[in-house]
């Protein structure tokens, strides 16, 4: 029985093969249009399943969704239509790039983008999360957290800007925007208290009515000790 799927023609021949060898391999799919399209509407399913699925699993373990589960919730979300996008445009080679890769030290950097967006945010909030905020350390670990969340995926980002050109460059653009916005999210808020600093809250305690002092992030809302 011979293979009919037509061939793939992308700028370059290594870009050829690299895609043809993720989607056959590791994604377990055929590269004929009725096969894409097929696997383009699954996906996109299982975008809708993440959103109902993934919070309501950790709900019904923990008793609340938390950040750890909306980001779990973002990151599947995220992961579906970024394949269901690359399968769709994966048999239409006019949009893709006309610039060759180059394979130089940028194209390196550029090469780790997907993984700092997709693991910048996890290992952050473990940074932030694992150990105990204090009014000392707190400075430093928010700042280890921006650099995961915002400075990694940015610097990875730009070296990719030189290969949106061509008809499918509004396509490469807002993915490229969108899929860094995401990690930049996760910590605006972790950003703004570095700008901003702690505050100062005054409580009461019912029992004694005696008054007391506590350090806290406004924007994270996370307590600091002394």
């Amino acid at each position: 029985m011979t293979d009919e799927r037509p061939p793939i023609t992308l700028p370059n021949a290594a870009a050829s093969r690299t895609a043809a060898t993720v989607v056959r391999s590791f994604y377990r799919q055929q590269t004929d249009p009725d096969s894409i399209k097929r696997n383009v509407r699954r996906w996109l399913i299982g975008a809708v399943w993440a959103v109902v699925l993934v919070p309501l699993m950790f709900y019904l373990k923990f008793g609340t969704v938390g950040p750890l589960g909306w980001g779990m919730t973002v990151f599947f979300v995220a992961y579906c239509l970024v394949a269901a996008t690359g399968l769709h445009f994966l048999v239409r080679p006019e949009y893709h790039t006309p610039v060759a890769w180059r394979n130089d030290w940028l194209d390196r950097i550029g090469a780790f983008w997907l993984v700092a967006c997709a693991f910048g945010p996890f290992f952050g909030w473990v940074l932030t999360s694992a150990v105990t905020l204090t009014a000392s350390n707190w400075r430093w670990l928010y700042w280890g957290r921006v650099s995961l969340c915002i400075a990694l995926p940015v610097l990875t980002a730009l070296p990719l800007l030189r290969y949106v050109r061509g008809q499918g460059a509004p396509v490469m653009l807002a993915l490229l925007l969108g899929i860094t916005a995401l990690p930049v999210w996760s910590a605006w808020a972790t950003l703004q208290d570095l700008r901003a600093g702690p505050a100062l809250r005054i409580t009461k305690n019912a029992s004694n009515g005696q008054f007391t002092e506590e350090l806290y992030l406004p924007n994270t809302g996370r307590d600091l000790t002394r």
